[in-house]
């Protein structure tokens, strides 16, 4: 009790004489009053053992001697008992107030007494009738005795409590509770301790306020996380004034004990986060760490040590911020890119701020002035030794954009520009995807950068790239726009398959940027492909990729717009704290967007939140948005909601993370405080969560999924000798990272035993531990080892190109094969390791090899080489299958075996190499193939150029199919040769077989042709979209032989817009205009054929939808044009896959074409009809665009 005295006496008096003298018992605010001064003694109770004569007077001083002993006891009154006893004013230790022993044959019991005074200060006014009863009542309830005594000057009030010691603390509370005023008492707490004296759900507070009868409040920390450390909390007790202190005790007691240590951290200014190198340093009492990715300094050790260390670190940062300076300079904005940041950093430690706009021309060199000025000279002399170079692109195909912009994101996203410049030694740039994907670019400008000394090798990328655009043409791109973003993630894995196989690369600007819908298809060549594929080729490849995207057009018949209303201040609790809740909110919901703020069109609305998704995934969250908005009007703090849950002792350390990096990245995540109980005795720790409530929650399910995971986590050693650690490691540790991989578990290799440690799940360490011990058995068995001696000359093949061979033989016989360094030129030595088996099999492949060096010949062959290709086949079949049947089965022997001048080549000389007998096959089928195409003839077979394409098949399989089926040579003319005439090469019987075959594969497929005049067919055609609906509706597909081109263009026209037509943007924001010229069919009364082919009822229905539309649009006989002045609204006309467009177009009856993003005029919106049709639709239209 000394130390609570000495806070006492230290305090000063809050209540004025007045409130002394007053009856009033209400709570008093004070600092801190007068103690009540206290004693206790150890009280004999003398009991006669032996009679001894009379008993010894009280007065006398040896059988009796005063209370304290010895000379001490000379100040006090020899009237140690009732109520004229005096109490010593300090407070005396029991040792020191213990008496002599007065007789050897006593025995001591357990009584003491207590001595204390009551200052009038503090002390209630009351009755000599109340005091004498609440007394009486104290004696009677604890079986004690109380001598009590007043000061007639001080009006202090003193007391001698006697009984068991159980029993007089008791007593003596109760006493200063009714005799004394309520008392309030106020002092401060360092913030961090605030949930140590509070404990888990109260475990350490409750005690307290129980056993010292008082309240006790203490504030909540309000600041910043960075000023934690040092802020402090107020903290309040309220009750009688010995309960009040021993409270404060037990309190000051636990933050003592919890900041003995002490972790502090320090967050670098962002703009000084270049310029603070690794602080990682420790001594005996403090630590330090970082800064870390989050620019923060841990410090931890002792208190004063922590305390100290961080106010150094802060200062030098201060002196730092204060050295950094700003150098700014203009330089040219095309300079800018070859200003190397990372380098002046390293270098100079000068940090350099690029401006963001593309016009602004001024760069910011920050660091010290003399770091910044060297930093400055360095860029300038690197950008004077830059040699630039510019490609615009665009005028390419005609001078289209909108294609030189798919074409550069394809040279960028294919990686042709980064293969490109690293075979030149140059940089070469395009516009950011976000631009490539932007319409209203004008220009396509390929950048070329390099050094003066690399000039030539500009012009070679220069060359290089003219080439790779060239061979890209507009009719080998199709653009798709109608999937929702929300799906972006899907597009992917939905055209890999199609894509691969039909040779289709794909550009999803809907995933590279944040603003397109495009999906961009590029058709190239196949590697199979002898000649360039036919447009139709092409338009099959692109169609079967983008048919690949149906089911996601299936998904998105399911999405849902849900736009709620909700005042903007209440939108809080939907975004939550740093916009935490509404990330937890969409977590596993991928496919659903919420905009706070937003209206049905995307514009701003500050009382309206706007959802998109599947209807499951919109229903949910709506229902999760009322249930926040509900928990945010009936809890009466939701930032301050608190939950306790228990969590396994075991996992805490991983729950915690090194300095409470765990901790700190889950307070982040759900942004909530998160105390964890400390020192925890039993199996499980209380973990309490405060913060906004969903939050709360979502965090709470967190941490107790972790800790069940982190509890089923074990630790096994298995015993792995030294020498089998490399076969359990793998090539650059990757048979050990699989491992890790494939069962989510820890590997350690100790270094100094044979320990190998596995952490993880349980299941997954069972598995690594058998996997390992199946490993090491393996080796232990595999150990055998045996030398051979192969000639030099041999030796090559037996390695193979690239290792091939002797790789091979490893894997066939499970041995390690190693060839040993040598001197001798004309043997070396091949050191064999495995099982006896496996060597003994190495040994008898590797000798073969040698026998057959030994037993190799070589033939030269003279054959006209108009017969090479004959002899190789298409892809080297022929060739392939000579080498076999002769017996040659290994397929790396083909090139010696049978070589072949490449075509061009001025030799007529074929050379076999490689064992006799196999030779001498090889030669006798050559002889043979030469003979047999000396005697062949040419026939020649007209076939329909449209037709051409059913004899060469997708990738050339139906002409290889019938070469080969046939046994004849197949001469299909170029797709730009006019000839209709097919030639057959080979035997006159095979020839004649050939034709029949040639004949019924080129017979007529469609049921019935529909002739469209020219003038309907791109209005039939809808821009190739009725096609598409026909061909999945109802499987007819569509061909129009050999004016395909024709038809292609005529779909893909957009009419001309007349300048009349155009609006003026700065009075006008949409105009319609009908054309005043009428609108005829021509004289000349072209067609173009519709050639169906299906079933026939398929076709029959089909046939009948064609000729109706021929007459609705035969008396469509107006035009019209809708021009915008922002095309964004067109979404609003278009709709959810063309809902709202396909409304107006049935409603009134006109022909409509919106624009595509890559049309030149993407602002006007093309009409056809009658004149009261194109009216309608102008209302329409303008019905829609109105809408909010």
């Amino acid at each position: 009790m000394s130390d609570t005295n000495s806070d006492y006496e230290n305090s000063v008096i809050t209540e004025s004489s007045s409130q002394i003298e007053s009856e009033n018992t209400s709570v008093q605010a004070f600092t801190a009053p007068e103690p009540i001064k206290r004693s206790t003694w150890i009280q004999e109770e003398i009991v006669e053992v032996i009679p001894q004569g009379p008993p010894p007077a009280i007065s006398d001083e040896e059988a009796f001697p005063a209370l304290g002993g010895g000379a001490a006891s000379a100040a006090v009154s020899p009237s140690l008992w009732g109520p004229s006893a005096t109490v010593p004013s300090s407070v005396t230790s029991p040792a020191a107030s213990a008496p002599k022993k007065v007789l050897s044959g006593v025995a001591r019991s357990r009584n003491i007494q207590e001595a204390f005074n009551i200052s009038s200060v503090v002390s209630l006014k009351v009755t000599k009738s109340e005091f004498t009863k609440i007394v009486n009542d104290l004696k009677k309830k604890y079986q004690i005795t109380i001598d009590s005594t007043s000061s007639s000057v001080t009006h202090d009030r003193s007391f001698i409590v006697s009984g068991l010691p159980e029993n007089v603390y008791k007593a003596r509370k109760e006493l200063v509770r009714q005799l004394t005023k309520p008392v309030s008492l106020t002092f401060t707490i360092p913030a961090k301790t605030r949930s140590v004296v509070i404990g888990a759900g109260g475990k350490n507070l409750k005690p307290i306020i129980e056993s010292t009868g008082t309240r006790i409040n203490i504030g909540r920390y309000e600041g910043s996380s960075e000023e934690e450390d040092t802020a402090e909390l107020d903290v309040t007790i309220e009750g009688d004034i010995d309960g009040v202190a021993e409270a404060k005790q037990s309190i000051l007691e636990i933050v003592e004990e919890e900041t003995k240590y002490l972790t502090a951290k320090v967050v670098v200014p962002e703009g000084l986060a270049p310029f603070v190198k690794s602080l990682n340093s420790k001594s005996e009492n403090v630590t330090v760490e970082g800064p870390n990715k989050n620019r923060v300094i841990n410090i931890s050790g002792l208190k004063d040590d922590v305390l100290l260390k961080q106010a150094e670190i802060k200062s030098s940062l201060e002196t730092l911020e204060i050295k950094i300076k700003t150098e700014t300079k203009v330089i040219p904005p095309k300079y800018h890119q070859f200003i190397d940041a990372p380098r002046l950093l390293r270098d100079f430690e000068t940090v350099v701020v690029l401006p963001t706009s593309e016009d602004d021309a001024t760069v910011s060199f920050v660091g010290l002035p003399a770091n910044t000025e060297k930093a400055i000279k360095f860029a300038r002399e690197a950008s004077a030794k830059v040699a630039l170079d510019s490609l615009d692109i665009s005028r390419a195909h005609g001078n289209n954009v909108a294609h030189a912009r798919y074409v550069a994101a394809y040279l960028e996203h294919a990686g042709v520009l980064a293969k490109i410049s690293a075979d030149n030694e140059i940089k070469i740039t395009v516009p950011s995807y976000s631009k490539l994907a932007d319409s209203s670019l004008t220009a396509v400008p390929v950048e070329f950068i390099g050094t003066k000394e690399t000039a030539d090798k500009i012009k070679q990328g220069r060359s290089a790239i003219i080439a790779e655009v060239n061979k890209i043409s507009p009719t080998r791109v199709i653009v798709i726009s109608d999937i929702n973003r929300l799906f972006k993630s899907k597009v992917a894995d939905a055209v890999k398959s199609a894509a691969k196989s039909e040779n289709v690369y794909v550009i999803p600007f809907i995933s590279l940027t944040s603003t397109s819908n495009d999906i961009v298809l590029i058709s190239l060549d196949k590697e199979d492909d002898e000649f360039t594929p036919s447009q139709e080729e092409i338009n099959a490849r692109l169609a079967k990729v983008n048919d690949s995207l149906a089911h996601i057009r299936e998904l998105q018949e399911d999405i849902k717009t849900v736009v709620l209303s909700i005042p903007a201040d209440k939108q809080q609790f939907i975004e939550g704290p740093n916009g935490t809740t509404l990330k937890a909110l969409l977590a596993d919901r991928a496919q659903v967007s919420v905009k706070l703020h937003t209206g049905e069109s995307g514009e701003v609305d500050e009382d309206k939140v706007y959802l998109e998704g599947s209807k499951a995934d919109v229903a949910h969250i709506e229902k999760e948005i009322e249930s926040l908005l509900k928990d945010a009007e009936n809890l009466k703090d939701i930032y301050s909601f608190e939950s306790t849950i228990q969590v396994p002792t075991v996992t805490l350390s991983r729950l915690i993370g090194k300095n409470g990096s765990k901790l700190t990245q889950l307070r982040e995540q759900f942004s909530v405080d998160i105390d964890v109980e400390k020192n925890a005795a039993g199996e499980k720790a209380a973990v309490k969560i405060t913060g906004y409530k969903f939050n709360v929650k979502e965090a709470e399910q967190f941490i107790q999924t972790a800790s069940k995971r982190f509890a089923d986590e074990v630790t096994k050693t298995v015993l792995v000798p030294a020498k089998y650690r490399s076969a359990i490691i793998g090539a650059n540790g990757q048979y050990v990272k699989r491992l890790q991989t494939k069962y989510n578990v820890s590997i350690n290799f100790q270094d100094k035993t044979d320990d190998v440690i596995i952490r993880g799940p349980s299941r997954g360490v069972a598995k690594t531990e058998e996997e390992i011990k199946e490993l090491v058995d393996y080796e232990i068995e595999n150990g055998y080892s045996k030398e051979i001696q192969v000639p030099s000359k041999a030796i090559s093949r037996v390695i193979g190109k690239a290792g091939e061979t002797i790789n091979r033989i490893a894997v066939d016989t499970g041995i390690e094969i190693k060839v040993k360094d040598s001197d001798d030129a004309e043997i070396r030595t091949v050191i064999l390791t495995g099982s006896r088996k496996g060597l003994t099999d190495a040994e008898k492949q590797i000798t073969a090899i040698v026998k057959e060096i030994e037993d190799a010949i070589t033939v030269e062959l003279e054959v006209n080489s108009k017969f090479f290709k004959d002899i190789l086949g298409p892809r080297g079949s022929v060739k392939q299958a000579i080498i076999e049947k002769a017996g040659g089965a290994e397929e790396r022997e083909y090139r010696r075996l049978l070589q072949i001048p490449e075509q061009g080549s001025d030799s007529n000389k074929i050379v076999s190499s490689g064992p006799k007998k196999i030779v001498d096959a090889i030669v006798a089928q050559i002889k043979a193939i030469v003979a047999e195409k000396e005697a062949a003839v040419t026939e020649k077979v007209t076939v329909a150029k449209d037709k051409h394409r059913l004899l060469i098949g997708q990738a050339g399989s139906v002409r290889r199919a019938l070469e080969d089926e046939f046994n004849i040579r197949l001469s299909i003319p170029n797709i730009t040769d006019k000839s209709e005439s097919v030639s057959l090469t080979g035997k006159p019987e095979d020839i004649a077989k050939a034709i029949e075959k040639v004949t019924e594969l080129t017979a007529d497929q469609w049921k019935e042709i529909v002739e469209v005049p020219v003038y309907l067919h791109a209005a039939v055609s809808e821009r190739g979209a009725f096609p598409r609906k026909l061909r999945n509706e109802y499987d007819v597909q569509v061909e129009h032989g050999e004016l395909s081109s024709k038809a292609i263009k005529l779909s893909s026209a957009f009419p001309a817009v007349p300048k009349e037509a155009f609006g003026d943007a700065e009075t006008e924001s949409v105009k319609f205009t009908i054309s005043e010229e009428s609108v005829e069919a021509p004289a000349d009364e072209k067609t173009i054929p519709w050639k169906l082919i299906g079933t026939d009822e398929n076709v029959a229905r089909v046939s009948n939808l064609i000729k109706d539309l021929l007459v609705k649009f035969a008396k469509d006989d107006s035009t019209a044009f809708f021009w915008v002045k922002d095309a964004s609204v067109f979404g609003k006309i278009v709709g959810p896959q063309g809902s709202r467009l396909n409304n107006i177009r049935n409603k009134s009856g006109a022909q409509i074409y919106v624009p595509r993003n890559s049309d030149k005029v993407n602002n006007v919106i093309f009409l056809k009809g009658t004149k009261t049709a194109l009216e309608k639709a102008d209302k329409l239209i303008q019905a829609e665009i109105s809408k909010k």
